[in-house]
């Protein structure tokens, strides 16, 4: 059995984040660049770094976004509202601080796991080994996302019957950048190791 990863969002990081409807200035700026899209149904489609099939991730209105930089161009992506308002802590504005806890990570070249082969059972994921730029593919946030092989999966919650068996995992890929500039490695507690 392999050993379980885990790492942590920084404590005490402070980040920007936007309620998506709220028309904030990042909002109306990131419509304006085509970051994100108001489709027709209310709902918004917001096109993240993983977002390399021309089509962006869905969130609705109430939800939250948060927004990377890379070389002057914005990445805004969605955090489900329950999610985000547990998660988080308002400080002022559009800045609040990230609650940490420790979550389980996967990364290419570690042992396989139970969460992982249950996504590839069930074609909850999909691994190009020949496509190290689109290494990772799933449809997440109403979208088909692709990760690069150094990205790293992050499992927020793994859902399992009464006899123990997985019936469904809720993850999300971290770009490498992003990854190392949000996250430590830690123990299950939460611990620096």
């Amino acid at each position: 059995m392999r050993e379980k990863k885990y790492a942590v969002k920084k404590m005490g990081k402070i980040i920007k984040a936007y309620c998506l409807g709220e028309k904030t200035p990042m909002e109306q700026e990131l419509i304006k660049e085509g970051a994100i899209n108001i489709q027709s149904t209310g709902t918004y489609e917001l096109f993240s770094q993983e977002a390399v099939n021309g089509i962006g991730q869905i969130a609705y209105p109430g939800d939250y976004f948060k927004v990377d930089t890379v070389d002057g161009k914005h990445y805004p992506y969605p955090n489900n509202r329950d999610y985000f308002l547990k998660n988080h802590r308002h400080i002022q504005g559009d800045e609040y601080e990230q609650i940490a806890k420790p979550l389980e990570i996967w990364q290419a070249g570690d042992e396989m796991c139970e969460e992982i082969q249950y996504l590839l059972d069930k074609k909850k994921m999909t691994i190009k080994e020949d496509d190290p730029e689109h290494f990772f593919n799933a449809f997440l946030w109403g979208s088909d996302l692709s990760a690069a092989k150094d990205a790293t999966i992050v499992f927020y919650s793994v859902s399992r019957s009464a006899s123990g068996k997985i019936t469904d995992v809720d993850f999300n890929f971290v770009a490498r950048p992003q990854f190392e500039s949000n996250y430590r490695l830690c123990d299950a507690e939460g611990n620096a190791i």
